[in-house]
């Protein structure tokens, strides 16, 4: 989530809105939106996780969602999917050299 609040300035200028999705609480992700600084929305998928489920990154075994970052048009249509699980600081970079494709650059 860092990475990608470290490069707000990017995805504005791409003309894109970055939305965080977690298997916690509604109040959880409030509290974690505020703690990070996040100047992006910070969505819950609890208690079903049907997001998670729908594009098939819920895991499980154990409870969460596997770490994904996708990129997805303005018609709805996924772009682009990165699903890097240690590498945390590659999500946001991946994201936007998707949309500068997608932008013609």
């Amino acid at each position: 989530m860092v990475s990608f609040r470290t490069h707000t300035d990017a995805f504005a200028e791409a003309n894109a809105q970055v939305l965080g999705v977690s298997v916690d609480s509604f109040a959880a992700v409030g509290e974690f939106q505020e703690k990070l600084g996040l100047e992006f929305p910070l969505l819950s998928d609890f208690p079903k996780n049907q997001a998670g489920h729908d594009y098939g990154i819920f895991n499980d075994d154990f409870g969460f969602h596997n770490r994904a970052t996708f990129v997805i048009d303005p018609e709805g249509v996924v772009r682009g999917v990165h699903t890097e699980p240690r590498d945390f600081e590659s999500h946001a970079p991946f994201a936007l050299d998707v949309l500068r494709e997608l932008n013609g650059e």
